[in-house]
């Protein structure tokens, strides 16, 4: 049952991936330098004309202090990391240089209490959209994981919903009790922000992390569920009417 629910996520649900890597740019008295991110996950869920918008984790988008400018940047799910480009004999100009020519994003609402930010972005391609779930999962429920996880691309992982007991989540003083999603489709460093899917191919949540044991092998993952970000997107909404 998962390996077919995995092909039809990969058939029908993949191109609303996105990668999002941060440039940042430091200047320092009179010495200058670039660097590039990681990389980490979002989920297209709506399309208008040529711009589309995307859900991802706040803390994917958040900009650093010690740094003077940030770019985010938004690659589509076939687009080629820096290091495939290379292997496949493309010419080396830079890693900065090469993640220019992808759109830039504009972060059009975060907001801390839920980790969760939406983000637009230009686009000529078509991609994928993809609604969120008006339920949320239960327990024992289905689920998959589209991300882009350790540096790898569109990987798809599918597991189930083993918890969702209330637990302290984005205030140190435990004051915020969010129902988050527990589930066991395999994630890694990259998919922060990525989607969480039902079999409808409905987002049921949006991935912020993951457990590990001593080991450093995966434990369980945790998404912000599907009510969390329709209130979010709601708040989105009243605040920034468009």
């Amino acid at each position: 049952m998962n390996r077919e629910f995995i092909e039809k996520v990969d058939k029908y649900a993949l191109s609303a991936n996105i990668k999002i890597v941060q440039l940042k740019y430091r200047n320092e008295g009179n010495s200058k330098s670039t660097s590039a991110s990681a990389g980490a996950s979002g989920v297209i869920i709506r399309k208008e004309g040529n711009k589309y918008y995307a859900l991802t984790a706040e803390h994917v988008v958040t900009e650093y202090d010690n740094i003077d400018k940030t770019q985010i940047i938004v690659m589509g799910y076939d687009d080629l990391d820096f290091k495939d480009y290379l292997s496949k004999g493309g010419e080396f100009q830079g890693i900065v240089n090469y993640y220019q020519q992808f759109p830039e994003a504009v972060v059009e609402y975060s907001n801390e209490k839920y980790d969760l930010a939406i983000i637009s972005f230009i686009a000529d391609e078509v991609y994928k959209v993809l609604p969120v779930a008006d339920e949320i999962p239960k327990y024992g429920d289905i689920v998959a994981s589209m991300s882009n996880p350790y540096g790898e691309r569109n990987i798809v992982t599918a597991g189930k919903v083993s918890s969702r007991k209330p637990r302290p989540f984005g205030d140190e003083a435990g004051k915020m009790q969010y129902p988050i999603i527990k589930h066991t489709a395999i994630l890694s460093e990259g998919s922060s922000g990525s989607a969480l899917l039902n079999e409808n191919l409905e987002i049921v949540g949006i991935n912020l992390g993951g457990n590990e044991n001593v080991f450093r092998q995966f434990i369980s993952g945790m998404a912000m569920p599907s009510d969390r970000i329709l209130s979010f997107l709601e708040e989105w909404e009243v605040k920034f009417p468009h």
